[in-house]
């Protein structure tokens, strides 16, 4: 009985040998892997969403292949509210290869915008929380989460109508001219237009315009808008106090009424 019974011992003690060796040998492999990020990139997709894709980089050196590498983003709002959730995967990067992968996220700008106007006007921040895992050597599984602050430029930053000028243009008509300016600051271009409503004191509608927009990213806009009003004394008077309907459109979103008192 001895005989088998150190035999025994003798494998298992081999074979926890090879166990932590093969284990050593993966830990070190460790060291020779290289993971980074890339500069995330925001594109217009279809049907009002954003894309928000980013590039990982990874360099495994090792002498182990990675298996069931897995990447999952949870994008919210300043209330803590889930805008987006999107999970990439990878079966297997085997040992000695560089790999890109794109993680792409896409997120529902109008849902965004109906959560708060702030993200269309004021600049902002995206959380997202982040989690990752993977398999080493077949035998260690790593698991990390983290949270990170993505800005939001808003696409019409400080937007103003300024002061409203009159021009007589005919016996029955004039010309009310505003003009009107804001800042790109989003990752995208801004392509659509603006209609603007010219409401008086009593909130009747006097006369609407509509301007065609394509602002690139991170470029300013500066223009007039031009209404055409009755030239009668009531007409006139009454437009000197009001309000204005902003309503905006573009390929991503649909907002509006913004109202701005003038006067």
């Amino acid at each position: 009985m001895n005989v088998p019974i150190r035999a025994l011992g003798i494998a298992t003690s081999i074979f926890w040998i090879f166990l932590i060796a093969f284990i050593a040998l993966a830990a070190y492999s460790i060291k020779d892997l290289n993971f980074n990020v890339g500069e995330p990139q925001f594109a217009p997709a279809s049907n009002g969403q954003l894309l928000f894709s980013m590039p990982l980089y990874i360099d495994n050196r090792g002498f182990s292949d990675l298996k069931a590498f897995n990447l999952t983003t949870v994008f919210s709002d300043f209330e803590g509210s889930e805008i987006s959730k999107a999970s990439t995967y990878v079966s297997v990067i085997p040992h000695g290869e560089n790999v890109t992968i794109f993680h792409n996220v896409t997120l529902d700008v109008n849902g965004l915008l109906g959560n708060g106007a702030q993200y269309l006007f004021n600049d902002s921040s995206l959380t997202a929380s982040v989690s990752a895992g993977l398999t080493f050597a077949e035998l260690l599984p790593a698991q990390l989460s983290t949270n990170i602050t993505y800005p939001w430029g808003a696409p019409f930053y400080n937007f103003t109508l300024g002061q409203l000028s009159y021009r007589y243009l005919s016996a029955t008509n004039s010309s009310v001219t505003v003009p009107m300016s804001f800042e790109n600051h989003a990752a995208f271009d801004v392509d659509g237009s603006i209609r603007v409503e010219l409401c008086d004191s009593a909130g009747s509608l006097l006369s609407e315009s509509q301007t065609a927009l394509n602002v690139t990213s991170h470029s300013s806009y500066a223009g007039d808008l031009g209404f055409r009003v009755p030239l009668t004394l009531a007409a006139l008077s009454a437009a000197r106090n009001g309000h204005f309907n902003v309503y905006f459109s573009t390929s991503l979103f649909e907002y509006g009424p913004m109202v701005i008192p003038y006067g």
